[in-house]
């Protein structure tokens, strides 16, 4: 049964279960900053509780009914919640009202001039290079990012100007509701949908499921973005009355020329409607770093901001967390952490890495049980652009495994496309990689679970296994 759509107001106490996830920690900061009497509980403790605990938010390890009978008024719940659960079953019995994460950014949509950037690639880079550029406007920004930038308090800002440029996740189907004032799809293709599976958390039916969802957000909004580039997006959101195109098309509004790939960063010059032309150097690397950042100038551009003015301050963007972040050196060898783990994304990650001409050593790990099932092939021929993969198991992400998926596939996939190829650990992966290290070697951690932990055992001597760390 879905809950009324009720506007939260100050002073109400709500708790958020799941706390701990990226678009919880920054949904629960915002609301503290409105005057809400936040709390939240998550599964397991960790580096995320403990920051929320230093911010003031009173935060439970575990799940129980238990929490909600101390003046709770309204319980958040994300897509990974079943609906029976017993918390929730217990907030119906008290009458509390039960909102699902992506109405609570809705609420905020509603009180800014919102900046909503979604799309299967690109969405928390592309989000935080618009932070960026808004914080160098001095606009006093509001900001909602599923990842960590620097200068911000974890993932979010809460400011008191007019703009706000927030992550859309488009594995909640609820997304399509949302109302922003200029919404930007970067992509769209086979991700977080279920096909022949049952899984349906953070999941669609189906890829036809998952584009009407998009053309939703994007008609809902009266500008949108998208990039010229990508196939199927034309057809998808050209009908737009007021549709604006970024990347190298020539005919796109947003036009990328002159380009210029380095082994770290990139030079472009971005030409915008009217002729005028903005002169950009990154500081991140790879071909899809430059279409990130025209979609963040063409955003700021479309919501009345001055982007060839603002321009220089992508010079100083070094990434968002987990997103090609540098771990450090050692013994000569570069080690570097990304989050990339669809195919397409792990393809551009090792396209980038192969141009700096080192030795390309990647730890794959596979996420999510049912994308493994049906991407596995594809993940495999991205992967076998390293010169070596060690694969880890499946990171499960809360869902169950699926009978006849395993990575020894992938492995042996790469394998007959010779590769070096083996199944490991995270401490295996670490001592492979410590008894073999070259000074012109680049390894790559690669996926969205905790493969992180190699790279960090890698740089620091820590044991690759403990809880501590990045989140």
């Amino acid at each position: 049964m879905t809950e009324p759509r009720t506007e939260p107001h100050a002073g109400l106490r709500v708790h958020f279960m799941g706390i701990g996830g990226v678009s919880m920690q920054g949904l629960a900061r915002w609301y503290r900053a409105e005057g809400f009497d936040v709390s939240g509980c998550d599964a397991a403790d960790g580096p995320a509780l403990a920051a929320l605990r230093a911010d003031g938010i009173p935060v439970a390890v575990g799940h129980d009914p238990r929490h909600l009978e101390a003046g709770v008024d309204v319980l958040v719940t994300t897509m990974a919640v079943p609906r029976d659960h017993p918390e929730v079953r217990r907030a119906h019995e008290l009458g509390l009202a039960v909102r699902p994460r992506i109405e609570l950014l809705a609420d905020l949509f509603d009180r800014r001039r919102a900046i909503g950037i979604t799309g299967t690639h690109g969405k928390s880079t592309t989000t935080g290079m618009a932070a960026s550029l808004l914080l160098a406007a001095e606009v006093d920004p509001s900001i909602q990012l599923g990842a960590s930038l620097p200068g911000l308090v974890g993932n979010m800002r809460h400011g008191a100007g007019p703009h706000l440029v927030a992550e859309v996740d488009e594995s909640d189907p609820g997304f399509a509701a949302l109302r922003a004032d200029v919404a930007v799809v970067t992509n769209l293709e086979d991700d977080h949908v279920a096909g022949e599976y049952d899984e349906r958390r953070n999941y669609h039916a189906s890829l036809a499921d998952l584009q009407a969802a998009a053309r939703c957000f994007a008609l809902h909004a009266p500008r949108v973005l998208y990039c010229a580039d990508w196939p199927g997006l034309d057809a998808l959101l050209g009908d737009h009355p007021a549709a604006s195109r970024y990347g190298f098309a020539p005919d796109a509004d947003y036009r990328i020329e002159a380009l210029a790939l380095l082994a770290a960063g990139a030079s472009f010059t971005l030409t915008l409607p009217g002729g005028r032309r903005a002169d950009v150097r990154l500081r991140v690397p790879g071909r899809h770093n430059v279409l990130n950042a025209a979609a963040a100038l063409a955003a700021v551009d479309l919501a009345g901001l001055d982007a060839v003015a603002l321009a220089p301050a992508l010079a100083d963007f070094t990434g968002v967390g987990r997103r090609w972040q540098v771990w450090g050196h050692v013994g000569g060898a570069e080690v570097v952490d990304d989050y990339a783990h669809h195919p397409t994304e792990v393809r551009a990650t090792l396209t980038a890495a192969r141009a700096g001409g080192r030795r390309v050593r990647a730890v794959l790990q596979p996420h999510r049980w049912v994308r493994t099932a049906r991407l596995w092939r594809e993940l495999a021929d991205a992967a076998a652009l390293a010169d070596e993969v060690l694969v880890l198991d499946v990171y499960a992400a809360g869902e169950a495994a699926i009978p006849g998926v395993d990575v020894d596939r992938i492995v042996a996939r790469l394998r007959a496309a010779g590769r070096e190829a083996g199944r490991h650990t995270l401490a295996s992966a670490v001592d492979h990689l410590r008894a073999s290290l070259r000074p012109d070697d680049l390894v790559l951690t690669l996926g969205a679970g905790d493969v992180w932990r190699v790279a960090r055992a890698l740089v620091t001597g820590a044991p690759p296994e403990d809880g501590h760390g990045a989140d």
